[in-house]
């Protein structure tokens, strides 16, 4: 019991960690995303996050037998995330405002926490729906402040919902992968997914553009693109994508998903700080609202049925 218990608080400390490398993203990619396009910056992400995580595989640190095992159930998952949401979000974000984006962004856990009941059977306790709710609430709380400004493009809205529900499916599919893939398994198909895919599609795009050359030698000539690039590949695409697939096994898509509103916090916070943003008083309702949320949520665990670990998976083991 007392083993268990630690696994669960050790998870829940690695989703706060997820959220805090996924929190500090917003600052890197903002140092960069005027001079890059996001295709060429999502490329160079992953394809450091993969050579990352294969350095690792090499040297011993992790294994991987994929042998035996279902792979369309693995790829299923690598399409929802980080193909299919990476695609929706950049493309939506371009028809509407941040604060839309943000908003829709936001509704991710309960989204998730349907799919959770419905496919995977994982019952929420009414506890845990306030808390699902709160937590969206506050961070509705902390864009809002910020301000509204409706474009009204249906395209834009359909395309972020499609990046939700990408999420939510992400956070499901992972659940039923962990039957039979290891943590490491799953994140390092995530990121060769990821290198593969946005790799062919900044070639693509640079090579219409006549800048392919600028693109393969940019993180050799630009130090800040590197800096920033390598901290999303290694700090996100591998560290956290690794902690959030280890806190989908142990604590299920629904509680894990709540953690998601503290990037959202911890960015405001990292821009007060660093970026020398304000800081309102309704932010700070937001910010008490979301953790509060969260705090629900992870109090009572769902009634789900435990995940076996996958053979190998020492990073989950009880």
């Amino acid at each position: 019991m007392e083993k268990k218990s630690w696994r669960e608080i050790s998870a829940i400390l690695g989703s706060c960690c997820s959220s805090l490398l996924f929190g500090m993203s917003y600052m890197f990619t903002k140092r960069i995303i005027d001079d890059v396009t996001t295709f060429t910056l999502l490329s160079w992400r992953f394809v450091f996050g993969a050579l990352a995580m294969t350095i690792c595989l090499l040297v011993g640190i992790f294994k991987v037998d994929f042998k035996g095992k279902p792979i369309k159930r693995l790829l299923l998952m690598t399409l929802f995330q980080p193909v299919c949401y990476f695609i929706f979000e950049t493309f939506g974000v371009r028809f509407v405002s941040v604060s839309e984006s943000s908003t829709i962004v936001a509704c991710t856990p309960i989204i998730t926490m349907l799919f959770s009941h419905l496919i995977l059977k994982e019952t929420p306790k009414k506890i845990q729906i306030f808390g699902v709710c709160l937590s969206c609430v506050g961070i509705l709380t902390i864009v809002l402040v910020k301000g509204l400004s409706p474009t009204f493009s249906i395209l834009g809205y359909l395309l972020l919902l499609s990046a939700v529900v990408s999420n939510s499916c992400y956070y499901t599919v992972s659940r039923r992968a962990a039957y039979e893939f290891t943590v490491f398994e799953r994140t390092y198909a995530m990121c060769l997914s990821g290198a593969a895919t946005f790799t062919v599609c900044a070639l693509v795009e640079n090579a219409a553009q006549g800048t392919l050359m600028n693109y393969v030698t940019l993180p050799f000539t630009d130090p800040n693109f590197l800096l920033s690039a390598v901290y999303l590949g290694v700090g996100c695409s591998c560290m956290a994508f690794f902690l959030s697939n280890r806190s989908i096994t142990i604590l299920g898509p629904t509680r894990t998903c709540t953690f998601s509103s503290l990037s959202t916090i911890i960015s405001v916070v990292s821009g007060v700080f660093i970026m020398k943003d304000q800081f309102s008083l309704m932010q700070g309702i937001g910010t008490a609202l979301a953790i509060t949320g969260i705090y629900l949520v992870n109090r009572a665990p769902a009634q789900a049925p435990p995940v076996p670990v996958a053979a190998g998976n020492t990073e989950a083991e009880e």
